[in-house]
């Protein structure tokens, strides 16, 4: 087969994306930018040279021992010395080997690679890679402007100072620290980063990939879902029904990948053993140089298309199909059920397992678009919401059940608090209307015919813990207060304006979104909300409790907050947002002409009282933060944050809160970098 050019562009201009204009010797892109330029790849590749490709750029050893002593590790250097000489040998020990710039850490490539054709990333799914043998552990990039300060470099393994949140070093792997040597030549470094992006493209869709995504998945990203669900299902069932289910095992590893993204590849093992060697899939290699971004887009894309092939018979997909919300694919799924139901018998068992794996599907991907948006965008992802579960409902009853299944009560939770979060952001009305009894009874809650709770005596329908229970109700509530808030700006608008006032019977009616707030609507939502908090559990009470905090053992000077756990991440999650309800109440009571203070003196104090309130609130939602729960309840606390920003005064109060919110940035990937600017002007 005739070669041809790798690539005319320049190392950097290829590395980028960018068009090189192939100036010589330095392109003049490199030249505008002020950095030298790495030259230009002149070698010719070959697409059946598997064997040279292999000579050329490691030792292959079929069977060779796994080197996971520290014996083992010698010898592998020795070999790679190229000479057979030893390192002691040479007047080195090992404790003082000089980095090994000059030593080749291009990884092996396995003989299953020498056949296996080089495909475009979503089409090489069924590629069958064995990956064994040369796993590297990914190393976090000292240089990533947003990283952690506390993360520091991998402990090795030796290292028995090293705590339980420090990057464990495998013992057979290089060190992280170790970089490419500078002093290659351009050529060298540029066919090293082309066999790096050839050898990523031909990793996407392997078994060694969707294992190390999946496991991601279950480890960090599964516990965001499973808040109020005591059950586990994103996080014990969804990987299970993704073994046979392709769009699930797509939108988990799509969702992984762009975590992995966020994070530059780094992935910390807070669980991990420090003595230990990690298992194959947990690692990946050269993890911290693999584009996740464009590994997440493909596997996007082939979640939805499998989606979409789900409810026709066609092979292809168009454009458009994949261009459409996740949510949307499942209204057509459920729209299509409703109609075969009014001609056919009840749904089956296997229809509902369909319906739920759709479900969890379309709120992977959900998750997937609001990664890293701004707040400001996170409702209009949402869209289809309420049509979704008013026909799952109608599926539901038409079967004879008053209840959503497990899955499809999952579901609803998660779309139920990605509901009033997004929609606090904008002030409009929830898309889940809280009123609509129906629904939130289908999804567990005891409610009567007016909305009200049940008393606790009455037996639950639905196998609930009590903390599940309680969080649930809650999150009910902060919809109706998202609501309320609504209607509360849509109300100070039309005064702008100059709008016409309402009617008295419009203003009394507080089941509509649209309605104007009123004392009697916000007094009865603060009854609501004490009426929570005086049901709860007593597992919602902090099990540890500082109230003035040092910074470290020799400051003389306390933390203006407190520093307040839970042994619950449920419970944490659930009494941030409950102090997030009350003061929003506060700040947005309306005013009362008749019983409102009457005197100058009166007005001071109701001031002096709302001052307290907010004090008190702001200081329990930065406490239950500065206590760093679990992922679970930090991922959610990012709008809470955001609100309690804005209300405080003290220059190191603001700083402490920005810095939470970065460190939810650094420590989990999600994107708070608006909220910080907005704060800071």
């Amino acid at each position: 087969m005739p070669g041809v050019p790798s690539n005319k562009a320049c190392g950097r201009c290829k590395k980028r994306h960018l068009k090189c204009d192939e100036t010589r010797p330095h392109c003049q892109r490199c030249t505008d930018a002020g950095v030298e330029c790495p030259g230009f790849v002149q070698t010719r590749k070959f697409i059946d040279q598997g064997a040279s490709v292999r000579k050329r750029y490691a030792p292959y050893q079929e069977n060779g021992p796994k080197p996971t002593t520290a014996k083992a590790k010698r010898q592998h250097l020795e070999v790679q010395n190229g000479d057979g000489s030893s390192l002691q040998s040479q007047g080195q020990s090992t404790s003082q080997m000089p980095p090994l710039d000059d030593v080749d850490h291009r990884p092996a490539i396995p003989s299953a690679l020498d056949s296996a054709p080089i495909l475009p990333p979503i089409q090489a799914h069924a590629s069958n890679v064995v990956c064994s043998g040369m796993m590297y552990s990914a190393a976090p990039d000292s240089s990533w402007p947003g990283s952690d300060a506390r993360i520091g470099p991998p402990a090795t393994v030796g290292d028995a100072s090293a705590g339980a949140g420090t990057f464990t070093e495998h013992p057979s792997q290089p060190s992280p620290n170790t970089r490419p040597s500078l002093s290659r030549t351009p050529s060298q470094r540029g066919e090293q980063e082309e066999f790096q992006d050839i050898f990523s493209e031909l990793m996407t869709g392997t078994e060694h990939e969707i294992s190390f995504l999946t496991r991601h998945y279950c480890e960090v990203i599964s516990s965001w879902f499973d808040v109020s669900d005591s059950r586990k299902f994103f996080g014990g069932y969804v990987p299970i029904r993704a073994i046979d289910e392709q769009s699930l095992r797509y939108a988990i590893a799509a969702i992984s990948a762009k975590h992995l993204a966020r994070m530059k590849g780094v992935k910390s093992v807070f669980t991990g053993g420090l003595f230990t060697s990690p298992a194959t899939m947990e690692t990946y290699p050269s993890a911290h140089q693999v584009d996740w971004s464009l590994k997440a887009a493909n596997y996007y894309y082939l979640a939805v298309s499998h989606m979409n092939k789900s409810m026709s018979d066609y092979a292809a997909v168009s454009t458009s199909d994949v261009l459409e919300p996740p949510i949307s694919v499942v209204n057509r799924w459920l729209n299509l059920q409703l109609k075969r139901g009014e001609e056919g018998p009840r749904t089956t068992d296997g229809t509902w397992k369909t319906t739920e794996n759709l479900l969890a599907t379309s709120t992977i991907l959900t998750l997937y678009k609001t990664f890293d948006e701004p707040g400001e965008n996170w409702q209009s992802y949402l869209a289809g919401v309420k049509q979704l579960f008013s026909q799952l409902l109608g599926l539901t009853r038409k079967d004879g059940d008053r209840h959503f299944s497990p899955g499809v009560t999952a579901v609803f939770w998660n779309f139920a608090r990605m509901d009033y979060l997004a929609s606090y952001y904008n002030r409009l009305p929830t898309h889940l209307n809280p009123d609509d009894i129906a629904v939130w009874q289908a999804a567990g809650l005891s409610l009567d015919e007016q909305g009200n709770l049940d008393p606790p005596d009455v037996p639950r329908t639905q196998a609930f813990s009590r903390e599940d229970m309680a969080t649930n109700v809650l999150t009910r509530l902060l919809n109706k207060l998202t609501n309320y808030l609504a209607a509360a700006k849509k109300s100070q608008l039309e005064n702008w304006v100059g709008g016409s006032s309402p009617e008295p019977s419009s203003r009394s009616s507080s089941h509509s979104p649209d309605s104007h707030p009123t004392t009697a609507t916000w007094l009865k939502l603060s009854f609501e909300f004490q009426s929570w908090v005086e049901r709860i559990p007593e597992t919602f009470r902090p099990c540890l409790r500082i109230e003035r905090p040092k910074p470290s053992p020799t400051d003389t000077s306390f933390m203006p907050f407190p520093e307040i756990f839970y042994s619950l991440t449920s419970c944490a999650a659930a009494m941030q947002q409950y102090h997030f309800g009350r003061l929003a109440l506060s700040l947005n009571r309306p005013s009362d002409d008749i019983a409102g203070p009457s005197t100058a003196f009166d007005r001071l104090q109701s001031y002096r009282e709302l001052t307290k309130e907010v004090d008190y609130r702001c200081k329990e939602i930065c406490g239950i933060a500065l206590g760093r729960p679990q992922s679970g309840a930090r991922v959610q606390m990012i709008t809470l944050l955001y609100a309690v920003g804005q209300c405080l005064e003290r220059p190191e109060e603001r700083q402490i809160v920005m810095d939470l919110l970065r460190g939810i940035e650094a420590d989990l990937g999600w994107s708070t970098a608006s909220q910080v600017q907005k704060l800071q002007k």
